[in-house]
């Protein structure tokens, strides 16, 4: 090696230094001292925090002594599950149409964008209006209008009674799960938004994939269903990886829309996380808690490599 090859690289570790402190700085720091906090019973206190030792007891606690964090934990994978199959399967229905050539094509395209730019909290509070509980709410209005729903009465959406309820199986399968009307009314206005998301990364996939090949297809006689499976679909598998990682990271940690909408009524583990470590002030649990929704993350994670990358392993 050179003396100018070291002086280069030299100086390449020296320009790259400011940017590996920042980073230590800035993401692992807080990231090793919320770790501490979680092996500890962390109370506050004027100018600081009191830290006594626990080791894993917190983590112990939460897996076989807290019935409220499983309950947590149901609510929050049925919030995950049910969203990423209804954008999983909507945008993919979107994606295929906006892949076709038809008129205004591009002015659609820009339109359907809107629901993903508009702001979270915007977004919770229009549908917070949408699902009014009275004359007001734009729902009950719509679905008198239809002749759906009769003129003295409203329907409460963003209530606790279990939805399907005189359906046998549906309504016992939501009976054991108490997941109340209100999620998943949450679910719908949350896939509104991000459905748009999920469409233009599927779109970005659906172009790369060679017209040639469904033209093949056609020669042998293979029918819409046959050609997705068989050309779209492997073309697409690592954009639904990246999907189902993406979305997953939020829907697992999911805060705003439900804190904004019902507060601490709905328990999912991003709120519950919220409350024992802000509202209760116990940072222990609080952080342990917030490792043990990383672990389900990296889990779910795990699950959806091994998934879609069995063949090539």
């Amino acid at each position: 090696m050179t003396k100018s090859e070291i002086s280069t690289k030299s100086l390449l570790l020296i320009l790259i230094l400011p940017a590996v402190f920042i980073i230590l700085m800035v993401i692992l720091m807080p990231i090793l001292f919320s770790f501490v906090i979680s092996l500890n019973k962390a109370t506050p206190r004027l100018g600081g925090i009191n830290l006594k030792w626990r080791g894993l007891i917190n983590y112990y606690n939460f897996f076989f002594k807290n019935p409220e964090f499983w309950y947590s934990i149901k609510l929050t994978l049925y919030f995950t599950i049910a969203s990423l199959i209804i954008e999983l399967i909507l945008g993919t229905g979107v994606a295929l149409v906006l892949n076709r050539k038809f008129f205004a094509r591009s002015l659609v395209r820009a339109l359907i964008l809107i629901p993903w730019a508009v702001p979270t909290v915007v977004n919770a509070r229009l549908w917070e209006w949408i699902y009014a509980g009275n004359n007001f709410g734009a729902l009950n209005g719509f679905l008198k209008v239809l002749g759906l729903l009769a003129k003295d009465h409203n329907v409460v959406w963003l209530g606790f009674d279990t939805p399907f309820a005189n359906v046998p199986m549906l309504g016992a399968l939501f009976n054991w799960m108490e997941v109340p009307r209100a999620l998943n009314m949450i679910i719908i206005a949350d896939t509104w938004k991000v459905t748009p998301l999920v469409v233009f990364l599927l779109l970005a996939g659906l172009q790369q994939i060679p017209k040639n090949l469904y033209e093949v297809g056609s020669i042998d006689g293979a029918n819409s269903w046959r050609k997705f499976w068989s050309i779209t679909y492997p073309y697409l598998k690592p954009i639904y990886l990246v999907i189902l990682v993406l979305r997953t990271m939020e829907l697992f940690r999911v805060f705003d829309i439900i804190y904004i909408l019902m507060q601490y009524s709905i328990r999912v583990v991003g709120i519950y996380t919220y409350e024992v470590g802000m509202k209760f002030l116990k940072f222990g649990q609080g952080s342990a808690l917030s490792f043990l929704v990383a672990l389900f993350i990296m889990g779910f994670t795990l699950i959806y490599i091994k998934l879609f990358y069995k063949e090539e392993v």
